[in-house]
């Protein structure tokens, strides 16, 4: 990659010195040329202005004295006396040209204009001298002679060897440039791709070197890959956890389902209804346990239903909390449940706020210390609050961004019974379905307690049978 790197920049600047260096060459003639061209205009104008006012300029036509004393102005390469016919036709050129006239030009001289161009590296200039009338039949009309100068538009070799040595000298300054940056790219890119192999291969630990003179874009793709690293981490071990939660939670009514199954197969039960009761109880937490299961993979596939219908929500959540009063009998932990005596109407789901209203509090009862306390208050704007708080020791405030994760459970503190982490994703997932939103508060009072409030629109929105 270096290599490849360094030479795509020396090509970039080698073709980019190539076209310089053409498009240079040919303004540099160009202001040659015209040059050239503008200084022999001015020299020809000039000399044939100090010659027209000799009066013997007629006689002195055919005379070579005349070339000789134009000889000395410097800069002069070439010199004629052009003879142009009444037509604006070339009769002669005295001595030869080196370049050649046009037929648009000799007319203008015709005409007394001076011309001027370059040809073949030769810049020209000719202005007419004297108009003699007539002096034979053959001839019908006045003859021009004009003067024509030639100068040599002259190029410096030396310009092209300075840009030469700028170029060798620039290519070398760029070649260790790109080096120096292909060096710095390649092994940050190499470093990620190593990491990123690594992390493909299993190994979550692998972490790509961040410096702080790094260049944003590599800084920025190394800490995504650090970032990626450490989320794989932390999801790998919430599986592992919830591998040790969901065992735990279905060894342990299967076992008591088969121990009183056995037992009753024995006739070793001296109450049979009892003993019927407890698989009953066990039967169905293992149900509720699949169920929860289930309603994961649904939310995850967005392959849930949402039935909502005319509901008192009051009447709803007070039913809900009664139905789960039998669990904090057993525990001693009060269940304190305050909502509205008159009815608040929405258009909503019944079954699923009992759902999320029993998912709270089952999570609230794990940690709670002497009560748990269910509320219902509508909220300005046409919605209602449904909150669940506990007086337990609260949720630490590292785990508070990650308490509606899946298979999240927090270890930190001490809990009744092991949590599988997908009662508070499914309340999560559920709320969001139903057009609400869900917080949590911790500690609520005293450095102690935890409050999820959850706040639907009294009309849910449209939501499709099957998303």
């Amino acid at each position: 990659m270096r290599t490849r790197i360094t030479l795509g920049v020396v090509a970039v600047l080698v073709g980019a010195l190539l076209i310089t260096g053409l498009v240079s060459d040919y303004l540099v003639r160009r202001s040659a040329s015209s040059s050239a061209e503008q200084t022999i205009y001015s020299q020809t104008v000039y000399v044939t202005k100090v010659l027209r006012a000799d009066s013997n300029l007629s006689r002195d036509i055919a005379n070579s004295d005349v070339l000789t004393l134009i000889e000395k102005v410097a800069g002069i390469t070439g010199k004629s006396i052009l003879t142009i016919g009444p037509t604006g036709r070339l009769v002669s050129a005295v001595p030869a040209l080196d370049v050649s006239v046009a037929a648009s030009e000799t007319k203008a001289l015709a005409r007394g204009q001076a011309v001027s161009g370059v040809n073949h590296h030769t810049a020209f200039a000719a202005a007419p001298l004297v108009v003699l009338p007539s002096v034979n039949q053959v001839t019908s009309g006045p003859t021009t002679y004009a003067l024509v100068l030639e100068r040599r538009v002259s190029y410096s070799s030396g310009n092209v060897w300075f840009f030469v040595l700028a170029g060798g000298i620039s290519l070398l300054v760029a070649g260790v440039a790109a080096s120096v940056i292909a060096r710095r790219v390649s092994r940050r890119v190499d470093a990620a791709a190593v990491a990123a192999g690594r992390i493909a291969a299993g190994d979550l630990d692998a972490r790509v070197a961040v410096a702080a003179h790094d260049y944003p874009e590599l800084a920025g793709l190394g800490a995504s890959i650090n970032t990626m690293a450490a989320n794989l981490t932390r999801v790998r071990h919430l599986q592992r956890q919830f591998l040790l939660s969901i065992s735990h939670d279905l060894r342990t009514p299967l076992t008591s389902i088969r121990g009183y199954a056995e037992a009753i197969q024995e006739g070793a039960v001296p109450d049979l209804g009892h003993a019927a009761g407890v698989v009953v109880s066990e039967a169905t937490r293992l149900e509720r346990l699949i169920g929860d299961l289930l309603d994961l993979a649904k939310l995850e596939a967005h392959q849930f239903t949402l039935s909502p219908v005319e509901t008192d929500l009051s009447q709803t959540v007070a039913n809900a909390a009664d139905a789960l009063r039998y669990e904090f009998d057993a525990t001693g932990v009060a269940l304190l449940v305050n909502v509205p005596a008159q009815p608040i109407v929405a258009l909503a789901d019944a079954d699923r706020i009992g759902q999320i209203l029993a998912n709270l509090v089952e999570n609230a009862l794990k940690f709670a210390s002497t009560s748990v306390e269910v509320s219902l208050a509508e909220q300005p704007g046409g919605a209602v609050a449904l909150a669940v708080a506990d007086d337990g020791p609260g949720i630490d405030q590292d785990d508070l961004p990650h308490v509606f994760e899946r298979l999240f459970t927090s270890g930190r503190h001490f809990a009744r019974s092991a949590g599988t982490g997908l009662g508070l994703a499914i309340v999560a997932e559920l709320t969001e379905a139903m057009g609400g939103r869900v917080k949590v508060t911790s500690p609520v009072g005293d450095g102690r307690g935890t409050r999820i409030t959850i706040t639907l629109p009294l009309r849910m929105p449209e939501v499709a049978a099957a998303e």
